[in-house]
């Protein structure tokens, strides 16, 4: 044909043209709709997640739909009661905080006390000092700040309503559309899908429900011993390390700093049973807790789950460091399941062959 060159026609020349513009066209659409993807994914989990509870109520001879309908209500309810409980302290907590960050400051600029000169030296009291004045400001002209505020939490509020009915229809039309995909996909093939699917959700399910569960064990440890030294916040600051130490080995440290701080201005022994307690917690967390979380749920190193994290964390934030193990799970699950088919296909003889071949390669480098 005319117009080739070193075998290649210009129909060829065409095509690639337009695979490139298409893989071009779908990264673009793929980043513009990320944040609907993310809700997708964030409702896919709590799919996952739901589906051995609804499972176990279809055992007992109740229908799927009336089981997904029961579990999300029960799950809804759950959620209502827990931010009912922890409303007023919350509020009560921050209103403190705020009513009580300018007597702070004049405490620290008086210089009493041993944590005052500590703070003094390492210049905090100036940033206190400025962080007052912002706060007070803030509150005497808060009606855009709160405007915006409003804004934000409503469109927060939109978006789980909008999570939760989609995770609704994900568990009730999820097994009808794993079957159809079964039914295109080869006789041969099928087997290896449903397996993906399954070890996939099974990992899913184990990673998010023991996270939650250290969680949970740590806000609840970091509470109790705060009240026990009459912190004031116990029930606030509880929350912030549950909700801090989901985020998968950074999160105990993120979560400890500030509590360990707050507790170091209520006193100095305060400060420092809190510092023996959070490293205590940290040891068991990471030694016991994350070892059967992280090992048997996901079976990753703890290098790529870092890396993961640190992926996720770029790519959408704080929602995509939470999802980042989950999605790294998923992925491992495919290519450990295709590189055992191709290992399988693979003849003995081909692999014996590789790794002679590599062995003589090896020892005639060390020789010459």
């Amino acid at each position: 044909m005319e117009g080739s060159a070193g075998g290649w026609s210009i129909r060829k020349v065409l095509f690639v043209e337009v695979v490139t513009l298409g893989m071009v066209f779908g990264a673009a659409l793929l980043w513009t709709l990320r944040h609907l993807l993310l809700e997708l994914l964030v409702s896919l989990v709590l799919a996952i997640v739901a589906e051995p509870a609804i499972k176990l109520l279809v055992r007992f001879k109740m229908r799927r739909s009336m089981s997904v309908v029961v579990v999300f209500t029960l799950l809804l309810g759950l959620v209502a009661v827990v931010i009912f409980v922890l409303s007023v302290p919350i509020y009560h907590g921050i209103a403190n905080v705020i009513v009580r960050l300018p007597s702070l400051v004049k405490s620290i600029e008086s210089h009493k006390g041993q944590l005052a000169s500590v703070l003094v030296k390492l210049h905090i009291e100036t940033y206190l000092q400025t962080s007052s004045v912002k706060v007070t400001q803030l509150i005497t002209s808060a009606a855009n700040p709160a405007f915006l505020a409003a804004k934000r939490v409503l469109s927060t509020i939109v978006n789980l309503i909008a999570i939760f009915i989609l995770s609704v229809f994900i568990s009730l039309e999820g097994p009808a559309i794993v079957r159809g995909v079964l039914t295109v996909v080869p006789t041969e093939r099928a087997y290896l899908v449903r397996r993906v699917v399954d070890e996939t959700s099974r990992g899913v399910t184990r990673y998010v429900l023991g996270n939650l569960l250290t969680s949970i064990i740590g806000g609840v440890v970091v509470s109790v011993s705060l009240s026990f030294l009459g912190v004031s916040y116990a029930p606030l600051l509880g929350l912030w390390v549950a909700l801090v130490d989901l985020l998968p080995l950074v999160g105990g440290l993120l979560a400890g700093v500030p509590t360990v701080l707050i507790a170091l201005i209520h006193s100095t022994t305060a400060g420092v049973v809190m510092l023996i307690v959070f490293i205590a917690y940290q040891q068991i967390e990471n030694h016991v807790l994350n070892p059967l979380v992280f090992s048997r749920a996901v079976k990753l190193n703890p290098f790529w789950i870092l890396f993961a994290v640190l992926v996720g964390d770029q790519l959408a934030h704080l929602e995509g460091a939470l999802l980042a193990i989950p999605v790294a799970s998923g992925l491992q699950v495919i290519g450990r399941v295709v590189w055992e088919e191709y290992s399988k296909r693979l003849p003995k003889s081909s692999t014996d062959n590789l790794l002679t071949k590599d062995e003589d390669q090896r020892e005639s480098d060390i020789h010459s």
